[in-house]
């Protein structure tokens, strides 16, 4: 059971990125915009950044926490529209996953650069 187990993930793991790469490909073959430009990987870092002060906001019992929590949503949402337009809805609401999870390794990186 413990093999079918490992196999799945293993599958998941492939299907995951080779969809990632198919939308990937897609969008630059028809439509000529890369799902994972600077500009998203920069609105995905603030993002992330502004939802980890509405965090903290939110431990300490500030109000503002909304308003970051709000200016997040609005950057992901603006991610959203501009692939939107340069692609399809397909592409765009698919992409938004892959693009968190990009922003995220970036993330990750950008951490180990620092320390």
């Amino acid at each position: 059971m413990t093999a079918l187990y490992i196999i799945g993930i293993i599958l998941g793991v492939i299907l995951f990125f080779g969809l990632g790469y198919y939308l990937w490909k897609i969008s630059m073959d028809k439509y000529d915009y890369n799902i994972f430009n600077f500009g998203v990987i920069i609105r995905g870092l603030l993002a992330i950044g502004f939802l980890y002060f509405s965090g903290f906001m939110i431990e300490v019992e500030v109000e503002s926490s909304i308003l970051f929590l709000c200016v997040s949503l609005a950057l992901w949402l603006w991610t959203f529209i501009e692939t939107t337009i340069k692609t399809n809805i397909f592409i765009a609401f698919f992409s938004l996953i892959y693009q968190l999870f990009a922003v995220f390794l970036i993330k990750m990186a950008l951490n180990k650069i620092l320390k």
